[in-house]
């Protein structure tokens, strides 16, 4: 089925020349209807032969249908499917060229036509067979009078669609599509988004979101750079595709490159993103839907792109449910989580909400990850304790509920959905960002996948024991962690992040460098001195073995969680 079939709502502009058989003919929706055109005059299609140029007409229904889909959906494409039939061939360059373009002036439209923007196309590659050529309206220029397609050779032009705006190409349907911005642009084998902001949103706000790059792979195996304005992309290919939010990169309006001429992708087709994340949620005044997205584009978001003030909020892609807080500060994180953080995790504290007065002064972390049955917990016994939650609380609160992380009864009682929460802060410099974004991604599979849960058990208990054993005292001692190592599913938790968080190859210089420092040797000295003893060579293990299970499943690796690397 076409990418279309997915991301786009049609009008088919019939005329009297066209056939009134969609491109795609597998992209029928109830939403879908047919532009049912009176006759024509012989005069409402003019042909020139000297310039090669016809111009096609919009009635005035079809203007106002068009008018229509646009302020509908604050923007519009007209697709038109040609064939070839008759390639002039000669020693003259661009011979075989096609310009495919708007004209808005029907009285001066041989002048306009060649001083707008247009589409230009080469015939003689297509070898006789059927294309097709998207061109975005421009968002201040409004409809057209029609659109003109000049050409020495002979053209059939089989059908013409309006559809959502997209650039970029697709060659995952049943004819092969390019598709340009308001500024036009020639078909030479490049992806140009550099006038996508004619047609798009530059920002992102509660009036407008910048748009999404969708990009689909031949196969699911390997990986591929492409290059935004410079800033190069890796990615990891995988069964489904991949979906990049401009918002998430620091030139989103530019050519895209392949570097080291790797495979050209079946498709790159830029989009508007969804309209259910343009506003918070429905009745929920501060509540963000969430982004769904790869890791990989968190840790270097820009906050000038976030559509809220304190937090931008995302969902993992692959993982449903897995919910990542990015959060302005340490202290507004805390706001959110601090309790929390004491009342799931923190020996002598657990169980128990503390207060305001009690809270103050004391270290939580700087991230977070909890699960859906921890998080049900700490809200159903502040509601059956009638305890009073801050602003923060009560909005996360809401932003699980919202989400299904947990569930609410008309009775207000809490359960637990599925998924989990996650939070970094912008605070922390981009490196930790990184380690925490692998850490905390570890631990939110780690909630929601139970063979994960059950391979990382049976790693646990048969690794070193003497190599464990200083993991669990660290815990213990580190005042900033204090975790409760009496907690069996923590222990394993916090035992599978801490192998996975950095690089195979740094694991076990990670941790004798830990154990060479002095809270170690002071705090844990018989332990610690056995980790450098044996060089780390117990950590590496278990990680060896942690890494060949994630990456043999999810296609990652110790050390990240994400498909697209920076």
């Amino acid at each position: 089925m076409s990418v279309f079939c997915r991301f786009h709502k049609k009008i088919l502009l019939s005329f009297f020349f066209l056939s009134l058989i969609p491109v795609f003919s597998a992209c029928s929706h109830k939403s879908d209807f047919l532009l049912d055109v009176p006759d024509f005059s012989s005069s409402e299609v003019m042909e020139s032969s000297s310039a090669g140029t016809r111009f096609f007409y919009f009635s005035a229904d079809q203007k106002g249908a068009i008018q229509n889909f646009f302020e509908k959906n604050g923007d519009a494409s007209l697709m038109i499917s040609l064939t070839p039939l008759k390639v002039r061939l000669s020693d003259s360059e661009g011979a075989d060229s096609l310009s495919y373009g708007f004209f808005y002036d029907s009285s001066n439209k041989l002048a306009e036509s060649q001083t707008l923007p247009v589409v230009t196309d080469y015939l003689q590659k297509y070898q006789g067979a059927s294309f097709a050529l998207a061109f975005c309206l421009g968002k201040e220029k409004g409809v057209p009078e029609g659109f003109f397609i000049k050409s020495a050779s002979k053209v059939k032009v089989n059908s013409a669609q309006v559809l959502r705006a997209f650039v970029g190409h697709d060659f995952s349907g049943e004819l092969p599509v390019f598709a340009f911005a308001p500024n036009g642009g020639t078909n030479n084998g490049t992806d140009d988004f550099r006038g996508a902001s004619l047609a798009f949103n530059s920002i992102n706000s509660r009036e407008g979101l910048m748009p999404t790059v969708t990009i689909k792979f031949r196969d699911s195996s390997g990986s591929q750079k492409l290059a935004f304005g410079g800033e190069v992309l890796y990615i990891r290919r995988n069964e489904k595709p991949v979906e990049i939010p401009t918002a998430a990169l620091k030139s989103p309006f530019s050519q895209i490159t392949y570097p080291d001429e790797e495979e050209y992708p079946v498709s790159v087709l830029l989009m508007a993103s969804s309209s259910d994340l343009l506003t918070f949620a429905p009745g929920k005044k501060n509540v963000l839907v969430p982004i769904k997205v790869d890791p990989g584009l968190i840790m270097k978001w820009s906050r000038n792109n976030w559509r809220g003030n304190d937090y931008e909020l995302f969902e993992w892609d692959r993982f449903p449910g897995v919910l990542f807080f990015d959060i302005s500060t340490y202290a507004v994180q805390d706001d959110f989580f601090r309790r929390l953080a004491f009342f799931v995790e923190k020996a002598g504290f657990r169980g128990r909400l503390l207060s305001d007065a009690e809270l103050k002064g004391k270290h939580a972390y700087n991230a977070h990850d909890y699960k859906a049955e921890d998080l049900a917990r700490f809200f159903e016994k502040a509601r059956a304790e009638d305890f009073p939650l801050n602003e923060k609380e009560l909005l996360l609160k809401e932003i699980l509920a919202f989400n299904g992380v947990i569930k609410i009864a008309a009775n207000g009682e809490v359960s637990a959905g599925r998924g989990a929460a996650i939070s970094i802060s912008q605070e922390s410099p981009v490196y930790l960002r990184t380690t925490f974004i692998a850490h905390e991604g570890w631990h939110g599979i780690f909630f929601i996948d139970e063979d994960f849960r059950n391979a990382v058990a049976s790693i646990y208990y048969t690794m070193d024991q003497q190599t464990l054993a200083y993991l669990r005292r660290y815990f213990q001692v580190t005042p900033s962690l204090n975790y409760d190592v009496d907690d069996d599913y923590l222990m394993k938790n916090e035992f599978m992040a801490y192998m996975l968080q950095q690089p195979l190859s740094s694991t076990a210089v990670y941790f004798v460098n830990m154990a060479k420092r002095e809270h170690s040797q002071v705090k844990a000295k018989r332990e610690a001195d056995y980790i450098i003893e044996t060089g780390g060579i117990g950590f590496e293990s278990a990680a060896r073995l942690l890494d060949e299970y994630v990456s043999d499943r999810w296609n990652l690796d110790a050390g990240r969680v994400w498909l697209i690397t920076r």
